[in-house]
């Protein structure tokens, strides 16, 4: 759904759904590794849940605040009726683009940390001597890896179209 939006505000609160399943993922994780006896797959998946909780809220913030930034500058919440912004600016799309590369999980940043943490504790799940817990770990490893790339389309798109091109509507020409 995220994708689809045409709100900037609307898009960037769609996107957090798609970080609390990363959340219930290593969540999900850590509890399969308590039931089975694995503290390996409950470290990675607890440390790697909690640490994406703390990272959510600094870059969800840092992208809302941006957010708030265009929306004052441009006049209008929609994505469709921006373009141009980066001449005007500049500092908010710096700003904008590490948020947006921290929620895409891009290294070095800290969302890609988190998700590390998940991803190592999945593929140790799929390791020699595992479980019967592990056709699961590979159904959400796909899951987790397709997320990923629907996040980065979804942010090099609000990227291309609010500050890259020209101006799409008079609001934008005289953006402070």
């Amino acid at each position: 759904f995220a994708i689809g939006q045409r709100d900037l505000k609307r898009l960037l609160a769609y996107s957090s759904i798609e970080n609390v399943g990363i959340i219930a993922v290593g969540v999900g994780l850590a509890l399969s590794g308590r039931f089975q006896g694995r503290a390996e797959w409950v470290l990675l998946g607890l440390g790697g849940a909690l640490l994406h909780v703390w990272n959510h809220s600094l870059f969800k913030s840092l992208l809302f605040f941006n957010a708030g930034a265009i929306i004052h500058a441009a006049g209008t919440r929609r994505i469709d009726l921006m373009g141009g912004l980066a001449k005007r600016l500049p500092a908010v799309m710096a700003l904008f683009t590490v948020g947006a590369a921290a929620i895409c999980a891009l290294p070095p940043l800290n969302g890609f940390a988190s998700e590390w943490l998940i991803y190592a504790g999945l593929f140790r799940t799929l390791g020699r001597g595992a479980a019967t817990g592990a056709p699961a770990a590979a159904l959400a490893t796909v899951a987790l890896a397709m997320s990923g790339a629907l996040a980065v389309a979804c942010f090099v798109k609000v990227l291309g179209a609010v500050f890259l091109g020209a101006p799409r509507s008079e609001a934008d020409g005289p953006a402070h």
